[in-house]
């Protein structure tokens, strides 16, 4: 893509890749879970016309090469925060997709002062968030219950192509044995102070009674759009761009 800048940071004992688009205020972008920053591909020439746009590959996602430790949303925030630092970000727009959006609360709750705005789309904050088959699934996840897509992009860019199946156990392990701090208490998303943008598609697999109570909880209304839980960014990106843009101010006359 042009413009793309690549690169690497050691940290917290990862070689963690991160990818820079355009220029301006930071905007940085959270994959969802067994992805990889392409998933954001339909999205970035837009908003990196405003923004500095920051994609970040976490823990044995993508091109960032898995390490000895369980997977951790509350670790990933911790690693986000530390290469936000690496890189000079004192203060970004965030937005979060699935697991990346469970990332970014892990964020905006230990790092408040980071965080400018916060969108965040099908994201959950605790497990019940999804459909009791959903939460099945993820338990009990296998490689082949993945789209052939996924497991193709993640072998294209990781750096060690035949681990998809560990990252996938790893995953399942993650569900079933939670860290304590992976997932938060309401009264935690009450506390969050940044304003939030709350997205789900009008096909999710997220309660839709959970997502709005959700919505209660960090101050915002909940934005339901067209689509199941990937096509609205997948495949029909232009309503959820409308928007990310109106709420992170995007405009062509920013600096």
């Amino acid at each position: 893509m042009r413009g793309k800048k690549c690169g690497y940071k050691k940290v917290n004992g990862l070689n963690m890749y991160y990818e820079i688009h355009g220029s301006g205020k930071p905007l940085i972008l959270l994959h969802g879970q067994f992805a990889t920053a392409s998933m954001f591909d339909p999205i970035i020439p837009e908003l990196a016309l405003h923004r500095q746009v920051v994609l970040i590959e976490q823990q044995g996602h993508g091109h960032t090469a898995d390490i000895n430790r369980p997977l951790s949303f509350a670790q990933m925030g911790r690693d986000t925060a530390e290469l936000m630092s690496q890189l000079g970000i004192t203060e970004a727009d965030v937005f979060g997709y699935s697991a990346g959006g469970t990332v970014a609360l892990h964020l905006v709750k230990s790092n408040p002062h980071l965080v400018r705005k916060l969108a965040l789309a099908s994201t959950i904050y605790s497990m019940d968030g999804y459909f009791p088959y959903i939460v099945e699934g993820i338990k009990h996840a296998s490689a082949d219950d993945f789209p052939l897509q996924m497991r193709q992009e993640y072998e294209r860019v990781a750096p060690h192509p035949d681990n998809w199946f560990k990252l996938i156990a790893k995953g399942a392990e993650m569900a079933n044995n939670p860290n304590t701090e992976d997932f938060l208490e309401p009264t935690q998303l009450q506390q969050i102070t940044a304003p939030v943008l709350l997205v789900n598609g009008d096909r999710d697999i997220i309660r839709p009674e959970y997502a709005n109570e959700m919505a209660k909880l960090l101050h915002t209304n909940l934005i339901v759009v067209a689509g199941d839980h990937v096509s609205y960014i997948s495949t029909q990106p232009q309503i959820l761009l409308g928007h990310l843009k109106k709420f992170f101010e995007l405009s062509h006359n920013q600096p």
